[in-house]
This record gives C-alpha cells, structure tokens and sequence, in this order.
C-alpha cells in the first residue's frame, strides 16, 4: 500500500522571508530526523509558502495536486 503523511504548520512570522529561511531549515532538520532510519519512507520534501488569512486549513479536505 502506498500512502501520504500531510504534516500542516501556520506561522505567524513578523520578520518574514528571513524568519520563514530559519524555519525552513528547522523543518527539514527535524524531517530528516524523523525520516532517518525508516526504510518505509521512500521520499520526504519540506516547502515553506507564504499563505493568506487566518482560517485554519482542515487537511481532510485538501486536495493535492501532483504536477
């Protein structure tokens, strides 16, 4: 069986691209921590993009788009 994990993080960032630069780099440390070791996972990727609003995403109804 093949499946997604979709992990979901809203940051409020006052000082914005470098703050969301340190968080990036953060995310990947801690993926490839997570990741590191499990022979179950076969592709991990972080992405930091800026959003708009406040409402928090219900990611039950996301759809994702591979392009």
């Amino acid at each position: 069986m093949k499946c997604r994990g979709i992990v979901v993080i809203d940051y409020d960032l006052p000082d914005g691209y470098k703050q969301a630069a340190v968080e990036q780099e953060a995310l990947e440390n801690a993926v490839r921590e997570l990741v590191k070791g499990n022979p179950r996972v076969v592709h991990s990727e972080v992405d930091i993009k800026e959003r708009r609003g406040d409402n928090k995403p219900d990611i039950k109804k996301m759809k994702l788009r591979s392009s």
